[in-house]
């Protein structure tokens, strides 16, 4: 009997696998790990960096494996900072404001950002200047072909911007084969009133003078400051199916950028860790596609970086919509958006 996805992916599509197994003890790995060698797999986190193709009468042919882990432990400090380990089913959003509430510092920036912690180095998810990889100070996995756990540092990890190690299909192995699955990871946090606000994405600052905050502000300043913006931008998944942002801002060379600024006035372009990118919203919306809508899949009117399922969303109409929009940009910039949700399967 096919298990519906439904409820466990934040675009809402209606989709389906064959089997489910929820990971809720780390003692229950080494029989899991044995009873799925040889069957298809995937690793299913919070469910919002997802678009699944699949339907009741051609389930994913794989058992989806997802991460119950919960917990946060405390690890000895080093060096000034204080270090955790929180375990990879835990709500990122959650664990964030967690830090925050103990008096800790550094992921601010990235509060409000759907997902699970276990989810958060794949991606290396980012926000507002700071990319969680920063954070990090190891990433602690089940390997399903040696039958034990591992450990990776940092250093191991090769974070980029929303890349990391566990996206090699040389390393993970493929879609429906991964070799790793997260179980929890390690943070090493400076205390609140020691960490240097990171500020220098547009509209922060602003948003902190509007809330009355005098500089400079406090790590739970800023993440509500962080907040409230993205409350403006991004729509609630729990009310309007959605992954956050859809696509990845181009990553471009510093003279490619200058040119395109020179024909396109008001093009924002960043720079961060020795990287030029160019804001995809803004490409998009220039596009003339903010707000378009085809069948129940919209850009939003909000946000250009937004795909929306307007309540019966299929994954057809929201990967049309996307290569709509890609074929858009490239047509009016020369630039081909890549996109930042996995699909599942792959097309």
């Amino acid at each position: 009997m096919p298990i519906p996805l439904q409820s466990l992916n934040t675009l809402g599509l209606a989709a389906w696998t064959d089997e489910l197994v929820r990971v809720t003890g780390s003692t229950q790995l080494p029989a899991i790990s044995q009873a799925i060698t040889n069957k298809d797999r995937f690793i299913l986190g919070g469910g919002s960096n997802l678009v699944l193709q699949s339907s009741q009468d051609a389930p994913l042919a794989l058992v989806c494996v997802q991460s119950s882990l919960k917990g946060i432990v405390r690890l000895p400090a080093r060096e000034g900072l204080s270090r955790l380990r929180c375990a990879s089913g835990e709500n990122w959003h959650d664990f964030v404001m967690w830090t925050l509430a103990h008096g800790l510092g550094g992921l601010e920036n990235l509060a409000l950002i759907p997902g699970t912690v276990g989810a958060a180095p794949i991606q290396n998810i980012g926000a507002y200047g700071v990319e969680v990889g920063e954070r990090i100070e190891a990433v602690h996995a089940w390997d399903f072909e040696r039958h034990d756990h591992v450990v990776f540092p940092t250093e191991s990890c090769q974070f980029g911007y929303r890349h990391s190690l566990f996206k090699e299909i040389n390393f993970q192995g493929p879609w429906n084969r991964p070799r790793f699955f997260i179980t929890a990871v390690d943070f090493a946090l400076a205390p609140a009133t020691k960490t240097q606000p990171i500020l220098s994405y547009k509209g922060i600052t602003e948003r902190l003078a509007e809330l009355g905050v005098t500089q400079p502000p406090l790590p739970m300043q800023v993440a509500h400051a962080v907040i409230s913006l993205r409350k403006e931008k991004l729509p609630d998944p729990n009310e309007v199916g959605n992954v956050g942002s859809f696509f990845k801002n181009p990553v471009v060379s510093e003279e490619f950028a200058k040119a395109l600024a020179s024909q396109n006035p008001g093009l924002p372009v960043f720079h961060q860790n020795n990287q030029t990118k160019l804001s995809a919203g803004w490409l998009i919306e220039s596009a003339g596609m903010k707000g378009v809508q085809r069948g129940e899949a919209a850009v939003s009117a909000d946000h250009a970086l937004v795909l929306t399922n307007l309540g019966a969303a299929t994954a057809r109409d929201v990967l049309g919509l996307a290569h709509e929009i890609q074929e858009a940009v490239m047509a009016r910039f020369g630039l081909w958006l890549e996109p930042e949700p996995q699909i599942i399967p792959p097309i």
